[in-house]
């Protein structure tokens, strides 16, 4: 895009997102960003990325609170250059870490099983507070905000999106998160043109903490909503894994950078 937009970032202190801030900050875009310790967050960007702090200082705004409750999450999307209007991008890439249990059928479980469906409800809550209290509804442009949203492989696709060999792991091993995202993405595609221009769903494969380079991504990707008229869909990309980083390099360059993906579900692999 033409123009440097200002970026609302909820679980930058995850690896997929966290690249994606630390690629906006190296850019010179002006961020802001929730978390519940705001310090942790700015010690991952200073040590992880290698962000001088005085880039922190100059261009991020960290509010403490929780992404599940309204008015902590309208703080964050106001412009942090204009008060009185939204941010250009709301990224959310919030989740919770499994715990093991002994279960047959669910081994893994989430301490907030709806922690992303219910991130996501708190985000158009908020938008609908600040444009009713606040009258602010809009970016600097008169637009609204572009949602991006961090999913996953083998949760809603319309055709099958992983290996074979992945379906009995990823089933079985993964269900009660693919649940929460799976949820997470009804709510984005059939309430978010209330409040947003848009939406880009991502869904990376499994995650790695490996490295190749935004230029070893594939990309394949479905429409999220019904349409006539529009390009043909790619179909998504198969493969076994992906690095957190590179997720987050990729989603920053084509996504916020280049623009074009609005309304899509897009699978990243190596």
């Amino acid at each position: 895009m033409s123009t440097k937009q200002t970026i609302a970032f909820f679980g930058a202190t995850g690896g997929c997102a966290g690249s994606s801030l630390a690629c906006a900050l190296r850019e010179g875009y002006h961020c802001t960003a929730l978390a519940r310790t705001p310090s942790k967050l700015e010690t991952f960007l200073t040590t992880t990325h290698a962000i001088p702090a005085a880039t922190l200082s100059s261009l991020l705004t960290i509010h403490r609170g929780d992404a599940k409750n309204p008015e902590d999450v309208a703080r964050v999307l106001v412009s942090p250059l204009s008060p009185t209007h939204l941010v250009s991008t709301i990224y959310t890439a919030i989740g919770a870490y499994p715990s093991f249990k002994w279960s047959l059928s669910t081994p893994f479980v989430l301490s907030d099983p709806n922690v992303c469906t219910d991130g996501v409800r708190a985000i158009f809550t908020a938008l609908t507070t600040l444009a009713s209290a606040q009258n602010i509804s809009s970016t600097p442009d008169g637009a609204k905000p572009l949602l991006i949203a961090l999913s996953s492989t083998g949760v809603n696709g319309k055709t099958r999106d992983i290996p074979l060999a992945y379906a009995p792991l990823y089933h079985f091993l993964a269900a009660q998160p693919h649940a929460d995202k799976r949820a997470m993405e009804k709510v984005i595609v059939d309430e978010s043109a209330k409040y947003t221009r848009g939406f880009v769903i991502i869904r990376p494969t499994a995650l790695t903490d490996g490295e190749k380079g935004v230029a070893k991504v594939r990309a394949g990707w479905e429409w999220g909503v019904a349409g006539e008229g529009r390009a043909k869909e790619d179909g998504p990309a198969i493969g076994w894994v992906i690095g957190r980083k590179d997720v987050g390099a990729w989603v920053f360059k084509k996504v916020i950078q280049e623009g074009g993906w609005e309304d899509r579900c897009v699978s990243l692999t190596y």
